[in-house]
């Protein structure tokens, strides 16, 4: 596979972000500093080193959360009093944290911010993680919203519309009224908060935001704070639901 390839599978950054590592001259291979793009390696055979550090290429892991409201999805938040990796089994650890015998680092795929719950998949597989999240590829993410008052039907048709934000426009691709108060909506950006701003744009004020669903992946039979690791099926699914690379 290519270079870039490989340093993304190991969650060193985004494919595009490895590339420019390369050309940097920051990428190893077998004591040669590699700055081809086309390079093609083994991981299991080249010893590959980013920044005169070798790269350890850990077997991949994909992790549902139920997330509970209060945690936050970093661990460079000095303020942060509980964060989401708390919760995991003791062998998941920050992609931050050093590497050891048995310790596996994980990142979460994309945002959920602390006063939001719900479905956040965390992995070591940078190259699926970053997929996932490109808004070229428009998978989607469902969110549960209760509302302050009654959602009028005239507003869903502007969500589905566009609405205009401080970063540019936002739309919904579905939505669905669940109760007078608790709207369902379906995005396939992740812009910070965006879910809420897009409520808030309209004159409501989001008392609940639960993240339902992740491209196929649905949180169900989980209670909050509870995970589990991704079936073999699941992570098939997550794979089919992109193009090839």
């Amino acid at each position: 596979m290519r270079i870039s390839r490989a340093l993304a599978m190991a969650g060193i950054a985004s494919r595009r972000k490895c590339e420019t590592h390369v050309l940097n001259g920051a990428v190893q291979v077998n004591g040669e500093v590699v700055r081809d793009l086309g390079r093609q390696v083994d991981p299991d055979s080249d010893l590959i080193a980013f920044r005169n550090r070798p790269v350890a290429f850990e077997r991949f892991v994909y992790y549902l959360l139920n997330k509970p409201k209060g945690y936050t999805t970093t661990v460079s938040d000095p303020y942060a009093d509980k964060v989401v990796f708390d919760l995991l089994p003791k062998n998941l650890v920050p992609q931050t944290a050093h590497p050891g015998p048995g310790r596996i680092r994980v990142f979460p795929v994309g945002r959920l911010d602390k006063d939001s719950m719900g479905l956040l998949l965390l992995t070591n597989d940078g190259d699926l993680a970053n997929r996932l999240i490109h808004p070229r590829y428009e998978i989607g993410k469902w969110y549960e919203v209760r509302l302050h008052r009654a959602f009028d039907l005239r507003d869903g048709a502007q969500l589905a519309k566009g609405i205009s934000l401080s970063d540019g426009p936002a739309r919904a691709l579905e939505w669905r009224k669940v109760s007078q108060r608790i709207v369902r909506v379906k995005i396939s950006e992740g812009r910070k908060r965006e879910v809420r701003r897009m409520f808030a744009a309209l004159g409501y004020k989001v008392l609940e935001l639960v993240r339902i669903a992740f491209g196929p992946l649905v949180l169900v039979g989980l209670d909050t704070g509870e995970g589990r690791f991704l079936k073999a099926s699941e992570i098939l699914a997550l794979k089919k639901a992109l193009p090839e690379a």
